[in-house]
């Protein structure tokens, strides 16, 4: 995908766990035989090089099991734990890629491959490498039941995005092994919709913890662009006549269908370009809906529509695009010769989509609108969304964090070579590395492009540090470090560079590699290809420029104290009040369930709240005296969701407040009254509950077709968002209620341009207002809102309108307002990232809480000006604190 999404994303956790390489290749271009360079918690070697065994015969995949037998790889049961995924042929050169199974089950990430070159009906190895897991010993069979991993991967997902759990769709994809400690076994759920809060198409695979129920980590599936063949014409989106390879009817109607490159086999092997017919994006993430057009034309050439939605621009670039991998002995996107197919014309609620991405089996291109022109109208993004399926089809880098970044990066820089080849780019043209800088209708290629790989941007200067629910943990922000260096390589070696890139994705490089692992495959895939001394030193120098070197996140400064170092809950979000913290955390290898943990503000340490079990506890809420929290247990007649509470001090063990079949969701607590939304699947709602004490629970919201989320509770009176269902549409406004007195009032709604709803989020009592956020014209942009603690005289701290910001979150005290906001979604760089602001409760001029230069989005006001956060800048997540704003930065 193009453009990062607004909330969720990737695996800070599994980033955690996966230790960095150190080391670099061999700079010779023949290295000594059985230079080994090792990787941490595993026997597997990283990589094997310099081998030179007797010839073998066999065909690959037998030669390349054998191989590995042997006793330096550390696999015991080559045939059970080894599955081949294919074999990549250059030349004489052959890799084989394996993926491994334990007792049968698929593990995350962990593929191993073995280099060989083809000699006559033999086959020599040369190397081998990749990751190989040999330290699992994990059950294979769940404790936690798949219904219940389903139910928490989309509540969870829901509470992310600000959405409603009824209107995502969860789908299992089975059981898989997690590479964290000994292997963690998880239900891999998919989960479909709308992220409400960031207004973007949502399709995200989330690993629930098979044994607990923790959710482990969540990755992104958006990558954000008579009978017969004929030879048609077509005008693109910039008036550009270009030959089209097209397909007549046998109604005599043309079709954009290709039919005429080497890879059709008379059945199989087309490029299709379909029209969504402004059809909204989710209809069509994932299987193409029955009944899509191809686009067609009465006449073999297509202009009018076909041109203004880009499909002239998707059908000539995909093959462009074909032929431009097959020159460097690439058959398709799979390699094997299947087929590429486009959809262009699509839409989001309504608007235009301005962006692209490959959603696993296709391309899908938004529209542009009136100030840009179709997202396939750029050939480099045609070629970037081409190579994701590239990218998926050999190293399938996982799009998280550092690989995730390199699946942007790759798809960058082999887009940008594509376009480079075509058009005749001059390489040393000041533009040559800017991407989608064509798409503006006006302005500059360099006010247009959405990257820029000359960017000139290092690990320790530029690297920003996401917690994971951001931009899935810099695949976009930090890509331009990686492809940086494969460009300034392609500027030094010319065309060649792009063998030995794809030489290193398909024959080196595996699904969790990071930064080094990534340099080292550029120079081993450089060294087998017999490069000279001087070009390997180009190689390396390239990424020495770019800081890509072992060890360098230790280099990156910060301004923060740490109250709890390495937290590896992936949605730990903290809450605090008085002086005290609370927040989840599990073990650093993921293997223990997640815990509630307590600590003072001042430091000092944190102690465990929840008592010890086999269970995960999520969403902990605090009144700065007494916790609550939730957990899904099993008990006597079967799973249950459960909320427990318990006093700071442990002066008590913890209480059960709630126990049943009901998804639960946003805790809140006072002193001995606890509120939380529990899931009717009778009316697919949440209805808010509160208990006070021993008392029964009391239903807040009985009436039909009304539900309630996102309690907040001081001083006797809780406030909420009140959601009410008509004819089939919600709408929402904030309710207040006085607790003793069963009074209360609903604020009033948003004030929205006609036919739209608007929307409210994250109300937060202090003790003397009413804080909430608000986006009546839908548009993404939130105002802060501020009223009486009863709801009287509500008005707008800053304003909802057109100038107002992105905002994620907000939380407050009687002194200070504290918020985090998206400067600009679109614009990829630091400074847009969410990033901690204030200003005073009654009004004034905002101030940055912490100059760091990492995400800040996950965060609690604790008392005064006091905020705590979970902080990703320095290459791990720490739940940092500032006594006080830091100020300007």
């Amino acid at each position: 995908m193009l453009r990062p999404p607004t909330l969720l994303a990737v695996a800070t956790p599994l980033a955690l766990a996966l230790s960095l390489l150190a080391g670099s290749p061999a700079q010779a271009a023949d290295p000594p035989p059985a230079q080994v360079e090792a990787r941490p918690g595993t026997d597997a070697p990283a990589l094997v090089s310099g081998l030179n065994e007797a010839p073998k015969a066999g065909d690959p995949v037998a030669v390349a099991r054998n191989h590995l037998r042997g006793g330096r790889y550390g696999i015991k049961n080559a045939d059970a734990e080894l599955v081949p995924l294919g074999v990549t042929r250059d030349g004489s050169d052959e890799t084989v890629r394996f993926e491994q199974r334990h007792r049968g089950v698929r593990v995350f990430g962990a593929h191993y491959l073995v280099q060989m070159s083809k000699e006559g009906d033999t086959h020599r190895v040369t190397g081998a490498g990749g990751r190989f897991l040999t330290g699992l010993d994990v059950s294979t069979t769940p404790r936690f039941p798949e219904r219940l991993a389903l139910n928490v991967a989309r509540s969870r997902v829901a509470a992310e995005s600000g959405g409603d759990a009824g209107e995502l769709t969860a789908t299992s994809g089975g059981l898989i092994v997690t590479p964290a400690g000994k292997g963690l076994l998880a239900w891999q759920v998919a989960v479909t919709g709308t992220d409400a809060l960031g207004q973007r198409p949502l399709f995200a695979d989330v690993y629930v913890n098979a044994a607990t129920g923790t959710v482990l980590f969540v990755t992104n599936r958006i990558r954000a662009a008579a009978d017969g063949p004929v030879t048609a014409s077509g005008t693109t989106s910039h008036d550009r006549t270009v030959p089209l390879n097209a397909y007549q009817r046998a109604d005599g109607r043309y079709e954009l269908r290709d039919r005429a490159r080497a890879m059709w086999n008379g059945t199989a092997g087309e490029i299709v370009t379909y029209d969504a017919e402004g059809g909204d994006i989710s209809q069509f993430q994932g299987k193409l809906p029955p009944g899509t057009p191809v686009v067609s034309a009465e006449t073999p050439a297509f202009t009018g529509t076909a041109s203004e939605i880009g499909a002239v621009d998707a059908h000539w670039g995909a093959g462009q695009v074909y032929e431009y991998y097959r020159r460097l002995g690439r058959d398709g996107l799979d390699g094997r010769g299947g087929s590429i197919n486009s959809v262009v014309n699509v839409t989001y609620f309504g608007q235009p989509f301005f962006n692209a991405f490959w959603d696993g089996t296709k391309m899908v291109y938004g529209g542009g609108g009136d100030g840009y022109h179709a997202l396939a109208s750029a050939l480099d993004i045609v070629g970037h969304e081409m190579t994701h399926g590239v990218v998926q089809h050999t190293a399938n880098l996982v799009y998280l964090g550092q690989p995730g970044a390199m699946n942007e990066g790759l798809a960058d820089y082999f887009g940008n070579a594509v376009q480079s080849d075509v058009e005749g780019t001059d390489p040393a043209h000041p533009d040559s590395g800017l991407v989608g800088e064509t798409l503006c209708r006006t302005g500059t290629p360099r006010e247009c492009a959405f990257r820029d790989l000359n960017d000139g941007r290092t690990t320790l200067a530029d690297y920003i540090g996401s917690t994971g629910r951001i931009d899935d943990a810099g695949v976009h922000v930090n890509s331009t470090i990686f492809s940086g260096a494969l460009w300034d390589i392609r500027e030094k070696l010319g065309p060649k560079a792009d063998r030995i890139v794809l030489k290193a994705l398909s024959e080196y490089m595996t699904p969790l590699d990071d930064f080094v692992d990534g340099r080292r495959a550029v120079l081993a895939a450089a060294a087998r290809s017999r490069l000279g001394a001087g070009d390997l030193l180009t190689i390396k120098r390239a990424f020495d420029a770019h800081g890509i070197r072992p060890g360098w996140e230790r280099g990156i400064p910060t301004d923060h104290d740490v109250l709890l170092r390495g937290l590896t809950d992936y949605y730990a979000q903290p809450d605090a009040a008085g002086d005290r913290y609370v927040i989840t955390n599990s073990s650093a290898d993921l293997s223990a369930p997640s815990a509630v943990y307590t600590g003072r503000v001042r430091g000092g340490g944190a102690e465990r709240l929840s008592e010890p079990g086999g269970i995960s506890a999520y969403e902990p809420a605090t009144d700065g005296r007494s916790a609550v929290w939730l957990t899904y247990a099993e008990t006597g007649t079967g799973w249950k969701s459960q909320v427990w509470s318990r006093p700071l001090d442990r002066s008590r063990p913890q209480r059960l407040v709630y126990e049943g079949d009901g998804d639960v969701l946003n805790l809140a607590v006072e002193g001995d009254t606890v509120a939380y939304s529990l899931w009717d699947s009778a009316t697919d709602g949440y209805d808010l509950w509160v208990r006070k004490g021993q008392a029964p629970p009391v239903n807040v919201t009985p009436q039909p077709e009304v539900y309630g989320r996102a309690a907040t509770i001081k001083n006797g009176r809780i406030a909420y968002i009140k959601q009410h269902l008509r004819d089939g549409s919600r709408s929402a406004v904030i309710a207040t209620r006085d607790l003793a007195s069963g009074r209360e009032s609903d604020l009033p709604a948003p004030p929205s341009p006609p036919g739209v709803t608007g929307l409210v989020f994250a109300p937060v009592l202090t003790g003397s207002h009413l804080v909430w956020l608000q986006d009546a014209q839908r548009d993404g942009r939130q105002g802060i809102m501020r009223a009486k603690a009863d709801g009287g005289a509500p008005a707008a701290l800053t304003p909802d309108d057109a100038s107002a910001p992105e905002l994620l979150d907000v939380d407050a005290t009687d002194e200070a307002v504290t918020y985090s906001v998206h400067t600009d979604l679109w614009v990829i760089g630091n400074e847009t990232l969410p990033k901690l602001t204030q200003i005073p409760a009654k009004g004034g001029a905002p101030v940055r809480v912490t100059c760091n230069r990492g995400e800040q989005a996950q965060f609690a006001a604790v008392e005064g000006t006091q905020v705590v956060w979970a902080d990703g800048t320095a290459g791990q997540v720490d739940l940092a604190t500032r006594a006080r704003p830091r100020g300007t930065c």
